[in-house]
């Protein structure tokens, strides 16, 4: 069969080189320049002329296989010093011709799918599904009104917790992954897959992080493509203040960033005060943190020893 095919291309090899296959892009010159002249071809009369006709896209099909195979056989000729291989223009001509068909049907099949589908526009806030038990009305409690969502949040905040919690702590590979942080390369010594722990680590986080967006949709009531740039400020700021690779800290964190925000915008008066100020008193808080206790409310001090 190698045979065959070294008599079909001409081949100049021998035959233990006819064993091994074609690795190198030069070998391929000839065949590469046949498929990129169609596809320029079509590219050049689309931007001329944007009618789609049965003339243009025979037209283009014939003129795109005769350019095609002209720089292919020119591309092959250039490279014929260091390839192993010597494409024939039979071989070119069909290249060529695929390429040229192919480049047509597949941009009118691409366009047909394009213009059949109702995208939705990404600069507008699209309405989040509602959930009657989580966003139904709002719940008294003492004079004390609490919505739904809200509910729903610190209850999936408490559950992420305690499962977080308890899979670092009590499972073998959330052993393994304390480990990985402290010291990769000891940990691979001890036979743990250190591979395999990253790809864990960010499948959990993937999975918080979809938690923290079906949570965010269920208050906001809908979502935008910025809705989560905010957000992630925040949560940074909230590993920060609790302490960064702390999970009770990064809780605790939470937990007080947000009763700060609900306080300077309830009791601060002024122009200071309100729902518009209270982005800046977060990030006050995190700068605050940053000088006066850079390892966060509950992080450890940690002391390089010589």
């Amino acid at each position: 069969m190698a045979l065959g095919i070294g008599y079909y291309v001409g081949t100049r090899v021998s035959k233990a080189e006819l064993n091994h296959p074609v690795t190198k892009w030069y070998d391929r010159a000839a065949l590469i320049g046949a498929v990129v002249g169609p596809v320029a071809v079509w590219a050049v009369v689309r931007q001329i002329n944007n009618d789609l006709t049965a003339v243009l896209v025979v037209g283009v099909v014939i003129v795109g296989a005769i350019v095609g195979t002209a720089i292919g056989w020119l591309a092959g000729l250039a490279a014929r010093r260091r390839a192993r291989t010597e494409i024939k223009i039979p071989a070119i001509a069909a290249s060529a011709a695929t390429a040229a068909v192919a480049a047509v049907v597949g941009w009118v099949l691409f366009e047909k799918l394009i213009n059949s589908i109702t995208w939705p526009s990404a600069k507008q806030r699209i309405p989040f599904p509602q959930i009657d038990v989580v966003t139904g009305t709002a719940i008294e409690i003492g004079g004390v009104t609490i919505q739904r969502s809200a509910i729903f949040t610190m209850g999936a905040l408490a559950i992420c917790a305690i499962l977080l919690w308890f899979f670092i702590n009590r499972t073998r590979l959330g052993r393994g992954m304390q480990a990985v942080s402290q010291d990769p390369d000891t940990a691979r010594l001890m036979g743990i897959n250190v591979d395999r722990i990253i790809v864990v680590a960010f499948a959990l986080g993937a999975v918080l992080a979809a938690i923290a967006g079906v949570s965010q949709g269920l208050q906001n009531n809908n979502i935008d493509f910025r809705m989560g740039f905010l957000a992630g400020l925040k949560a940074f700021t909230a590993a920060v203040l609790g302490g960064i690779g702390n999970i009770y800290g990064a809780v605790v964190g939470g937990l007080v960033l947000g009763v700060i925000e609900a306080m300077a915008t309830q009791y601060i008066p002024g122009q200071f005060g309100g729902s518009t100020w209270k982005d800046v008193w977060a990030f006050v808080i995190l700068i605050l943190v940053l000088v006066f206790r850079p390892q966060g409310l509950l992080g450890a001090r940690v002391v390089d020893r010589a």
